[in-house]
């Protein structure tokens, strides 16, 4: 049984994950419009970083954490340390292209499930510092009924639908 304080616990980190993925899905649509009035997508995903290191310096300034003071020697640690700035440079420039030829829900309902995927395969094997957790039936079932959502729902992107002049005359009025 969960005690008192980790349930407080969970619930505080499900209020912020959901406002935090509410931000994530607002990111590309933000960061898509800046591109729509820069010259490249590039550089929209420069100023999104750009703006995000600004805040992180600022932050870490304010609250006595800068410069940044390593536990142990920077080049004991594993190369794979070195990889999430370029990790979301990839996520971020692959929003600035994809969500306006796709669209926000096809675009987010891929990413959802890849990082689901992903985090089933490192707390399977305990990699890059997880704590290792085995597959279950019930982590697959979930992952393969997000992996049916995302087949729906690109489906439904790609199906063509009638235009309201092609609707029958009581449903197109309904629509009003």
């Amino acid at each position: 049984m969960i005690s008192s304080p980790g349930w407080a616990m969970a619930g505080l980190a499900i209020g912020i994950g959901l406002v935090s993925g509410c931000l994530f899905g607002m990111q590309p649509s933000v960061n898509g419009h800046l591109s729509r009035h820069l010259a490249h997508p590039l550089q929209a995903s420069v100023i999104s970083f750009a703006t995000g290191t600004l805040i992180l310096v600022v932050l870490a300034l304010a609250t006595g954490v800068f410069p940044p003071r390593f536990q142990s020697s920077p080049s004991s640690l594993p190369w794979w340390c070195w990889t999430g700035g370029a990790i979301g440079v990839v996520l971020v420039t692959a929003s600035l292209f994809f969500v306006p030829r796709i669209g926000s829900l096809p675009w987010h309902a891929a990413i959802i499930t890849g990082q689901l995927f992903a985090a089933l395969i490192l707390d399977h094997f305990g990699w890059l510092g997880n704590q290792q957790e085995p597959i279950s039936k019930a982590r697959v079932i979930g992952v393969a009924l997000l992996m049916t959502g995302i087949t729906i729902i690109f489906w439904d992107k790609t199906t063509p639908k009638p235009s309201s002049s092609e609707l029958p005359r009581e449903t197109a009025s309904n629509q009003d």
